[in-house]
């Protein structure tokens, strides 16, 4: 498959970071995001962050709302948090990533409603719905011309077939066609989704992947090799690509043999 991108530089590796274990994955993962968080603040007046959904992230964002309640109210409202992607569900649903955010996130984090962005997956019209977030990112984020909006930091994850968001196996970055978010079928065993879609997810100023536990150990030893066609594989290049860093925050039972060879590994 050909490329988005063909620089002449070659793309820039990704870094990663081995905590000892699930806790301090989460206890010391959650401080150094909040610094990221800090410094960009300091720089700008409103900082835009991209969450992940399912099961991983719980833990880091149940510390992240125990430390940021402790923020003012100031700080709190210039955080802006979008979604990388949106199962087509009520927001009540157990499948719902607004939920999972919600309850660990932004209830303990004293979190403003109104710097909450959700994907409505509620809608009955997925394609519409995409198109009304994909408005929503350029009115908050900037215009998408030349260059798509860019959120500060998107927190990802990867999947056990090396998907991210809600872009899976099968799809490529020409299947975006310049849109920023796109409505994903459903397919037996999978409801439908809405996602933001590869060159949004690349245009950001880093990306996070939390990658936590044994059942990840296979799959992550496959996506950092730079080579393959998997989703995951193909945010990393178009990223690195683009000069945009790349990060996986791994807890020590994820982390694979060799992976030093495609990364800049830091234990911790």
């Amino acid at each position: 498959m050909t490329r988005l991108t063909d620089l002449e530089e070659g793309p820039t590796p990704p870094v990663v970071f081995v905590y000892p274990s699930l806790s301090e994955w989460a206890e010391k993962g959650s401080e150094t995001f909040l610094q990221r968080i800090s410094g960009l603040l300091e720089k700008k007046r409103i900082v835009s962050v991209g969450l992940s959904g399912g099961s991983t992230p719980i833990p880091l964002f149940r510390a992240l709302g125990r430390k940021i309640a402790s923020w003012t109210g100031e700080a709190r409202s210039r955080i802006h948090w979008f979604f990388s992607d949106e199962r087509c569900v009520p927001p009540e649903s157990d499948q719902s990533n607004y939920r999972m955010a919600r309850e660990n996130l932004f209830l303990p984090g004293l979190i403003p409603e109104k710097t909450i962005f959700r994907i409505h997956g509620e809608s009955p019209h997925h394609d519409r719905e995409a198109l009304r977030y994909e408005k929503l990112l350029s009115e908050n984020l900037g215009n998408p011309l030349p260059h798509p909006p860019a959120l500060d930091i998107a927190l990802l994850g990867v999947g056990p077939d090396g998907h991210t968001a809600s872009l899976f196996p099968g799809s490529s970055p020409e299947d975006d066609r310049h849109r920023l978010v796109i409505a994903v079928p459903e397919t037996p065993g999978r409801v439908a989704r809405i996602t933001m879609s590869y060159r949004t997810l690349a245009e950001a100023g880093t990306r996070i992947f939390l990658v936590t536990g044994k059942e990840k150990h296979d799959i992550l030893a496959r996506v950092i090799d730079p080579s393959g066609d998997l989703p995951t594989q193909w945010v990393l290049r178009e990223a690195g690509m683009r000069m945009h860093p790349s990060e996986f925050w791994l807890d020590r039972e994820a982390c694979p043999d060799g992976i030093a060879l495609w990364a800049d590994v830091r234990n911790l």
